[in-house]
């Protein structure tokens, strides 16, 4: 993916691009910028700084407002697994039982 009209693709540390099969071919360069996380990365490229590629959460508002365009609509979204972790014993704290029980049942609509 090379840069369009002089934009750069925009990351975020830990965060993989899209799999081949998503676009149809391998990616060609490295990310031109780096920021800190995800909500950077949007305001980025709302901005018109790049382009990227952003998780539905995180661009369904800003397409909304008609500040972001869809680029690409695949056929099947890349997946992206998640672990929900705790640490050993702290199923002794209610307040991180109710946090972890609020996050299964929410999971099952990301």
């Amino acid at each position: 993916m090379s840069p369009v009209g002089g934009l750069r693709p925009f990351t975020a540390p830990g965060i993989r691009p899209p799999a081949p099969p998503v676009l149809g071919k391998q990616l060609s360069t490295e990310a031109a910028v780096t920021v800190p996380n995800l909500y950077a990365v949007v305001s980025a490229v709302a901005a018109g700084s790049g382009y990227s590629v952003l998780p539905r959460s995180l661009r369904q508002d800003y397409f909304a407002a008609g500040t972001l365009a869809l680029l690409h609509d695949p056929d099947e979204p890349p997946l992206n697994t998640l672990f929900l972790v705790q640490r050993p014993g702290a199923e002794a704290n209610p307040d991180v039982v109710r946090v972890r029980d609020a996050l299964r049942h929410a999971a099952f609509t990301w």
